[in-house]
């Protein structure tokens, strides 16, 4: 499937296991075999673990002793080796990905020890979150791990995607990474898998049932034909937990879902909250796909039947309510989700901008400047007037406002800060104001 794939390897059994599977990926790869040494003097310490394994002396050794093994086995392989020299090694694996382009990075899940198969190690578990590429994560129960007197490689030769189970949200993610892995014609059979996670009622959940059934109908008339076989199942519960109990019902190879979820990637987090779960709690190789695709921005004024969405941001934000015969509100809408808002409210005596405000997972991305910016070129005529808090005179600086003293607003606005009793600042505001430009 892959053409370029990435396999650290600390020499362990468990790491053999985990390269051994690479002859599991249909299609013909080039695997380079990554090994990070530490750089103190005569040690080379596991990336997986935090036992000391080898000499640094020998891992030129031990890695041409595995490129053999593999080679032997018809996977082409070269090697590399980095000095982690203080530097953290998930760090260095996935600028080593970044820089060679590397399609898949496969490494096992193991920590210290085996505690029930749940937990990753510290750096796969960084390199899980982090990666931007596609990881497959692998499983082995420690009951098949081998002494190296008995090490046998052929528990792991089945073909990985002879049997998927794809847990699909219908999100763009999801929908654009299972087109994208049907695209490869590598699966065999395919389990579709959708899980209602909550409703409020039973009608709620009939309703919910129902869409979800004929959007799984659709998918499956578009992938079920004579090179893939595919099954529905629609289930409702928590979605990784059910997600683990299936693929073990169903006894499938492999797990492949997106990194992010219907509502993860707007919000640009690292991964989703099942997809971490899933890979933790799997007893079963787990791919994750990164979604290539770009999310769709909309900065603009909102219709007055849209004000109750302003009203839902501002939950967050003093509760504030709109008014559709004072407010204009303009809004950042990310994948259709409203983001961000700010208002320009006509009072008898002035204009003023208040309701600048940005939910706290879509911070620190420039959306208060952008939906700024359509409220000044369409109410920027006027003279606006504000109550900036002090941290944020700046900000609004660059549009052109300025302190003014708080007896030079307009009364009705300056009686919002009535409380404050002439101390505005002591209140953590600052009035400012903004001339009006020329027509």
């Amino acid at each position: 499937m892959s053409h370029l794939i990435l396999l650290p390897t600390d020499f362990s059994d468990y790491s053999r296991m985990t390269a051994d599977m690479a002859s599991g990926i249909p299609g013909e790869h080039d695997i380079i075999l990554l090994h990070v040494a530490e750089s103190s003097p005569g040690s080379s310490r596991s990336f997986l673990g935090n036992h000391e394994l080898f000499s640094s002396n020998s891992a030129d050794r031990n890695l041409e002793e595995e490129k053999r093994r593999l080679a032997a086995r018809g996977i082409a392989v070269r090697t590399s080796i980095l000095k982690a020299d203080g530097r953290d090694i998930h760090g260095l694996i996935l600028s080593y990905a970044r820089k060679e382009h590397m399609d898949l990075i496969m490494l096992g899940a193991r920590g210290k020890g085996f505690v029930e198969g749940l937990f990753l190690g510290s750096v796969s578990s960084k390199i899980v979150r982090h990666a931007t590429t596609d990881v497959l994560i692998t499983h082995h129960p420690s009951s098949l791990i081998p002494n190296k007197k008995s090490f046998s490689p052929e528990i792991n030769q089945k073909n990985l995607f002879s049997r998927v189970l794809y847990p699909v949200d219908f999100s763009k993610p999801s929908l654009e990474r299972l087109s994208y892995i049907m695209g490869k014609g590598v699966i065999d059979e395919l389990i579709l898998l959708n899980i209602i996670p909550n409703a409020e009622n039973r009608k709620e959940l009939d309703e919910a049932i129902s869409g979800a059934y004929t959007q799984l109908q659709n998918l499956g008339k578009t992938y079920n034909d004579s090179r893939t076989k595919v099954k529905l199942l629609l289930r409702f519960g928590r979605p990784a937990e059910m997600i683990c109990t299936l693929a073990l019902e169903e006894k499938v190879n492999l797990i492949v879902l997106p990194r992010f979820g219907a509502s993860d990637f707007i919000r640009s987090l690292p991964i989703g909250s099942t997809a971490e779960e899933v890979v933790r709690k799997a007893k079963m190789p787990v791919c994750l796909l990164y979604p290539d695709i770009r999310l769709e921005i909309t900065v603009r004024e909102l219709e007055k039947d849209e004000f109750p969405l302003a009203e839902k941001v501002w939950v967050h934000y003093h509760q504030q309510n709109a008014d559709i015969s004072t407010d204009r509100i303009f809004g950042v809408f990310v994948e259709g989700m409203l983001v961000a808002v700010a208002r320009c409210r006509r009072h008898p005596d002035g204009f003023e901008v208040d309701g600048v405000f940005t939910l706290d997972d879509f911070r620190g991305r420039g959306y208060a400047r952008d939906v700024m910016k359509p409220l000044i070129t369409a109410c920027g005529n006027e003279v606006l007037y504000m109550h900036s808090t002090l941290g944020l005179v700046e900000f609004y600086s660059q549009f052109g406002f300025e302190k003014i003293p708080e007896d030079d607003l307009p009364s009705t606005i300056k009686e919002r800060f009535a409380f404050a009793m002439g101390e505005m600042q002591g209140s953590n505001v600052q009035p400012m104001m903004r001339r009006a430009t020329d027509r």
